[in-house]
């Protein structure tokens, strides 16, 4: 990254595709598909298997991926 007053790091990185830890001078980023997954994985959130592979592949469907089963992983 380039970064100056003009061009601040947090901007950037969600430009493309990261969410920054911090408004000012991040010291890490989350991709922002990987924090999409994470909040679906805790609206399914079971102590099983079944809620991780339900939220899989509902994830993988909404970018376009789908099984020709449906329900692969289970």
């Amino acid at each position: 990254l380039m970064v100056c007053p003009c061009h601040l790091a947090a901007i950037q990185l969600v430009e493309h595709g990261f969410f920054p830890c911090a408004p000012l001078f991040p010291t890490l980023a989350v991709s922002l598909n990987m924090l999409e997954f994470v909040a679906s994985l805790f609206l399914h959130t079971a102590p099983n298997e079944r809620a991780w592979a339900a939220t899989l592949v509902e994830y993988l469907k909404a970018h376009g991926y789908e099984f020709e089963t449906g329900d692969s992983f289970w």
